[in-house]
């Protein structure tokens, strides 16, 4: 009975033991595959400094980046590399000069302590006001026009450009800017001359080109590896969290 009763006891605690080993050699499995993964990527890009500089040489020539990496070769590059990982062998190229560009955003004052409605997609400004944020293209011209952090149960004011720039009502004037103006394909110089100057600006894709490698390792897992020529990447890209390895970086997929 006394050994039932001991057995009774000691079984849970083995069972937690063993479970806290178990985490532990998964742990220490996943970082030891990792670490491996890294290198190998790691020997990836640097399989791809030929292919870089004969992309850069192409651009510095022609004043703008290849179409495809059949622009280069034979001329630039005799023969494309190989990344030298044979789940994904093969280098992919795309030109992003179409998709340079940069946002605008302007301050439309306090949402006095009321709720927003909708997703916060940019952080610019001081969280307790609303802004408007324009999408421009590499022409600075509006390609999208967003309202964010925007308090609920507003309506739409009829826009003066004098009352916008004095400070005016803008939360509301803002929701009537669309059916005002055509804001799609606006011209920076004819929207500031409404609006004044933005609050603030940054760029949203600076890089002209890019190579990566697409590399999942499961059906659902699209893991990346990305350069830019910038050399400047966000936190989050293409739906992932990004680590930074040598001049690349490697995107997590969510």
């Amino acid at each position: 009975m006394k050994a039932t009763r001991l057995l009774l006891v000691l079984l849970p605690l083995v069972i937690v033991v063993a479970g806290i080993v178990w985490r532990v050699v998964v742990e220490q499995d996943t970082t030891q595959d990792w670490e491996m993964r890294k290198l190998r990527f790691q020997q990836a890009a640097a399989r791809a400094e030929p292919l870089i500089r004969a992309i850069d040489a192409y651009t510095s020539a022609t004043g703008y980046p290849p179409v495809a990496l059949s622009d280069i070769s034979p001329a630039y590059l005799e023969k494309l590399p190989a990344t030298g990982l044979q789940e994904c062998s093969t280098f992919e190229y795309r030109s992003l000069a179409h998709k340079q560009g940069s946002i605008v955003w302007y301050d439309l004052g306090s949402r006095q302590g009321q709720p927003w409605s909708g997703q916060n997609r940019y952080n610019e400004g001081d969280p307790d006001h609303a802004i408007l944020v324009f999408t421009l293209d590499a022409q600075e011209k509006i390609t999208g026009a967003l309202i964010e952090r925007l308090p609920k149960d507003r309506e739409a004011e009829a826009f003066e450009s004098t009352r916008w720039k004095a400070g005016g009502n803008r939360i509301s004037m803002a929701l009537a800017l669309p059916d005002t103006y055509r804001l799609q394909g606006m011209p920076r110089d004819v929207f500031e001359s409404l609006l004044g100057l933005p609050d603030g600006s940054r760029v949203v894709h600076g890089a002209a080109w890019e190579l990566r490698i697409n590399c999942p390792t499961g059906l659902l897992n699209h893991d990346t590896f990305i350069y830019w020529p910038t050399q400047k990447y966000p936190q989050h890209l293409y739906g992932g969290s990004t680590e930074p390895i040598g001049q690349w970086v490697y995107v997590h997929s969510q």
